[in-house]
């Protein structure tokens, strides 16, 4: 850990933030651009940070990974998490930072918003409407800290639920959209095997299939990988030699005669893929059963 840099504050500062309710914001380009637009892997012991990139491009490092960051999104990272960045000069966001003990005080009655252990990445370029919400309560915040009013701590914390709520509606979105997502693969895949089945004594191509249930050759071939991990071909392949399975062990058909009840033209081409797919050719499958 000695290689690894460790700030008690903020990146390039060692000063601790000495009250229980810290926290800071600083336009992201401000100390970016101090340090050449590049961030080395760090990590900060008792500070919480939210990235709120408004434009431009970058990179976030953590722990030997690395991730693209294209505006609009949010990064968050937890305390005692490595993390480093790369931003191009024409980026703009802000940098919102808060001691751990405030973040607890603030949700401690919800534990959907507890601090989780990992850096997060959330992009937001399919909902521009929910972050233009997210910055309107970060400019809100902003001002907040700058201006000393009545209440003022009360007021950070009510704008500072409402944009980690924010977040986190956004997160369960995405995970409700893969839900469907995933939904709907596997409704897909199931129309394909029963396409199969019905079309066993037909030789249609994977672009028929497609066709048929109504996507594309590469959809089609992207639904056998998500839900089978195999290509479309393969799922084809795999079917046709179960059947021959079948025939194989339950009729006295010659090897050429089962290849071609599959649709097989070329029984040498049969063998091959038996035995390729199974391990042994079709004629030693029969015996060894």
């Amino acid at each position: 850990m000695n290689d690894i840099l460790r700030y008690r504050g903020l990146y390039g500062d060692q000063q601790l933030p000495f009250v229980p309710d810290f926290i800071h914001m600083e336009p992201l380009q401000e100390r970016s651009k101090i340090f050449a637009w590049e961030i080395k892997e760090h990590f900060h012991t008792d500070l919480i940070q939210l990235f709120i990139i408004e434009s431009s491009r970058g990179l976030v490092f953590s722990d030997g990974q690395q991730i693209q960051l294209k505006a609009p999104c949010l990064v968050t990272i937890p305390a005692n998490v490595l993390h480093g960045f790369q931003f191009e000069p024409e980026i703009t966001g802000h940098v919102i930072t808060l001691s751990t003990s405030f973040y607890a005080s603030l949700f401690k009655d919800n534990s959907y918003l507890n601090e989780k252990a990992n850096l997060t990445y959330t992009p937001f370029d399919e909902a521009p409407e929910l972050f233009e919400e997210i910055s309107y309560l970060k400019s809100k915040l902003q001002r907040e800290i700058v201006t000393e009013t009545p209440e003022k701590i009360t007021a950070i914390k009510y704008y500072l639920g409402l944009l980690y709520l924010q977040l986190h509606r956004k997160k369960f979105t995405n995970m409700s959209n893969d839900l469907v997502l995933n939904n709907r693969s596997l409704k897909y895949y199931q129309q394909f095997q029963d396409l199969i089945r019905e079309n066993a004594q037909n030789q249609l191509s994977i672009k028929d299939f497609a066709k048929k249930i109504g996507i594309t050759q590469t959809h089609l071939n992207r639904v056998c990988k998500k839900v089978a991990e195999k290509s479309a071909l393969k799922v084809v392949q795999d079917f046709m030699l179960n059947e021959a399975k079948k025939y194989l062990l339950s009729t006295s058909y010659s090897v050429s005669e089962v290849a071609f009840f599959l649709n097989f033209n070329d029984p040498a081409y049969f063998n091959r893929l038996f035995k390729k797919r199974v391990g042994v050719s079709p004629g030693e499958f029969r015996k060894g059963y």
